[in-house]
């Protein structure tokens, strides 16, 4: 059969049947090599996972240890004790005692309305949930309160741990975060200015 088939045909035809296992090696080594590239991409994957829950959980760690001692009643101490618009009740005392100065009922009422519970900040809690990790509750300002400049340098300065103008945040903070923010300006004098100040916190605790 083979005597029939030209030469130069036939030696074509032996070269193409020795390319058979050169081709079938190359592409059994491709699939090897991409089987290797997705392998080492499937690594890669799982080694960034893992830092990044490293990163995470080192993260979380640093936050409880620097909570771990936060005092449960920091708001009742350093919040609801605030005395708001100081310059204002004294300058409203000093008006009310001048012999001097004409007898005032709107300024006897606007004293009393600061000195009294009025102007107090108080918070009422929501529900509190509860993790193995920590438990958190919300804390609303139960009615607005009037403050100036000052007045929100310190509050913020307390809720959010760090020192605003002059206020030195107190120790043993809760890790609080401001939820909801509302100031709107109420009245403006020659010497400070008066805002409306409603506010929503969440209060977490490590356990």
């Amino acid at each position: 059969m083979f005597s029939t088939i030209p030469q130069q045909r036939l030696l074509l035809y032996i070269m193409l049947i020795g390319l058979i296992p050169i081709a079938f090696a190359w592409f059994s080594l491709s699939s090897e090599l991409e089987n290797n590239a997705t392998l080492k991409h499937q690594i890669w994957h799982i080694q960034e996972q893992a830092l990044t829950r490293e990163k995470k959980q080192a993260t979380n760690m640093a936050v409880r240890y620097h909570f771990h001692d936060a005092n449960h009643f920091y708001i009742d101490k350093n919040l609801e004790t605030m005395s708001l618009l100081e310059p204002e009740v004294e300058s409203l005392k000093g008006m009310l005692n001048n012999p001097n100065f004409p007898e005032d009922e709107n300024i006897k009422k606007r004293l009393d309305q600061l000195t009294g519970t009025a102007n107090n900040m108080v918070f009422t809690e929501g529900t509190v949930q509860s993790t193995p990790l920590f438990q958190e509750v919300t804390e609303t300002l139960v009615h607005p309160v009037e403050v100036n400049i000052n007045d929100l340098q310190q509050i913020l300065c307390r809720i959010e741990g760090i020192s605003i103008g002059t206020c030195t945040p107190p120790e043993n903070r809760p890790q609080l975060i401001i939820i909801d923010f509302k100031i709107d300006k109420k009245t403006v004098s020659d010497k400070n200015q008066v805002f409306q100040l409603n506010l929503k916190l969440l209060k977490r605790e490590y356990l």
